[in-house]
């Protein structure tokens, strides 16, 4: 893992070299248009939204949501999630087609083979998701309804230290509320026994 670490520094320093060069502002406004801030960005987005409420789905991370924060919230986001933020990704991405023009860099306009290096930055990271999907459905065994329903169900095994940490917590609540119990009983005895010794008082009087 260090190792990798390393290689992955080196290898990304390397990277940002050419970009602190006399030319590089035109490096960095080629990758910023066609891959921090382009399609690729939305893309992937757009797959992880779909895999998160669709196939997850969208109740169980509604659920999710309030064990981890404590409470339900508004049912806005429940929509957004499912319906809004697909269909507003679906939209600029074809409006992004629709409107496309050239990359430029104030009155430079960038060689064809610029866009094409541009778009090939954007597939770099575009293509692992249809490329995966077409990996999984040839290389799992069983009919192509079997592998597809296998592969959008989702298998989530909760790790042994949050099952424990999870058990832990409702124990703890359950002894809480044990001794909550046992205080309002202890009151409610007290106050009857108070009540009955004041009564005798007064028929003694």
């Amino acid at each position: 893992r260090k190792k990798f670490t390393l290689g992955m520094t080196v290898f990304m320093c390397l990277l940002g070299l050419p970009m602190i060069t006399r030319g590089g502002i035109y490096v960095f406004q080629l990758m910023d248009f066609y891959a921090a801030s382009g399609l690729s960005l939305l893309w992937c987005v757009f797959f992880q939204t779909i895999a998160i409420c669709w196939v997850f789905g969208a109740k169980k991370f509604y659920l999710c949501i309030e064990e981890m924060i404590g409470y339900r919230v508004s049912m806005y986001w429940y929509v957004c999630w499912v319906f809004l933020a697909p269909a507003f990704m679906v939209f600029i991405f074809v409006f992004y087609f629709v409107r496309y023009s050239p990359i430029t860099m104030g009155a430079y306009h960038y060689p064809a083979w610029g866009e094409v290096l541009g778009f090939a930055i954007s597939l770099s990271s575009m293509l692992w998701v249809p490329g995966y999907a077409i990996y999984y459905l040839l290389s799992t065994k069983g009919s192509w309804s079997e592998v597809l329903r296998q592969g959008v169900t989702p298998v989530i095994k909760p790790r042994k230290e949050a099952v424990m940490a999870e058990e832990k917590a409702r124990l703890t609540c359950q002894d809480v509320r044990d001794v909550e119990m046992n205080i309002e009983a202890d009151l409610s005895d007290d106050s009857c026994d108070s009540y009955d010794s004041k009564r005798c008082l007064g028929e003694d009087l």
